[in-house]
């Protein structure tokens, strides 16, 4: 199964990702529309992050809306993440690490 086309609208981070998982796993044309929403919401999250770095959090007074963005469209990501069954990392060793 070939690699469905990128996004054009991607961020170059969720280009990055798009085509890692994708060579990564098969995924059905449901699963890959789910990883489309999943990353949209990454790079929208991220457009949050950078408004509020910009801006600061608080905007004449108040909680900058972006505030807001960004929990949402973080929450939005895991949870298409989860979906998808993308949210489990490998664990390490365990233990302390060689040489302590």
């Amino acid at each position: 199964m070939s690699t469905p086309k990128t996004p054009n609208h991607f961020s170059e981070k969720t280009r990055k990702l798009w085509k890692s998982i994708h060579a990564e796993y098969e995924l059905e044309p449901e699963a890959a529309e789910l990883l489309r929403v999943a990353l949209e919401n990454l790079d929208l999250a991220d457009k949050a992050r950078e408004l509020l770095r910009t801006e600061g959090l608080v905007v004449a007074g108040k909680k900058h809306p972006a505030s807001d963005a960004v929990k949402l469209h973080d929450g939005m990501f895991m949870r298409a993440l989860r979906q998808l069954g993308l949210d489990v990392v490998q664990a390490g060793p365990v233990g302390r690490p060689a040489g302590r």
